[in-house]
């Protein structure tokens, strides 16, 4: 294994780590207040994790022979993990009249 395979698995060990415990930080808060962004929380970091850890099996079995596919994919599932995450910010949450962000906190940064 080279040097720079050999970090690349170290490097994706910690973020797909960081990223469960994330998720698992968020699937707890989503039990104890039922906030349905805790679950955005969850379902984005687990999908993190997802491509922290598909993309190097992918790239390891196929002896990196589609690069761009690999790209392609891990970029679409971070992304689809940033929208979630993002999404956990701004969703409406029942019973409180209000967003995650406050009205107020959404009209300041309009105005800048």
């Amino acid at each position: 294994m080279d040097l720079i395979e050999g970090l690349y698995l170290v490097t994706t060990t910690v973020l797909a780590g960081t990223g469960a415990t994330l998720s698992a930080f968020a699937v707890t808060a989503y039990r104890s207040s039922g906030r349905t962004a805790m679950a955005y929380l969850a379902v984005g970091f687990g999908l993190v994790v997802v491509a922290a850890l598909a993309t190097p099996l992918a790239a390891f079995r196929t002896a990196f022979a589609n690069p761009r596919a690999l790209l392609l994919v891990n970029s679409g599932l971070l992304a689809g993990s940033m929208a979630l995450v993002a999404g956990s910010l701004a969703v409406y949450e029942p019973g409180t009249r209000e967003f995650v962000i406050s009205e107020a906190d959404v009209a300041e940064l309009r105005e800048r």
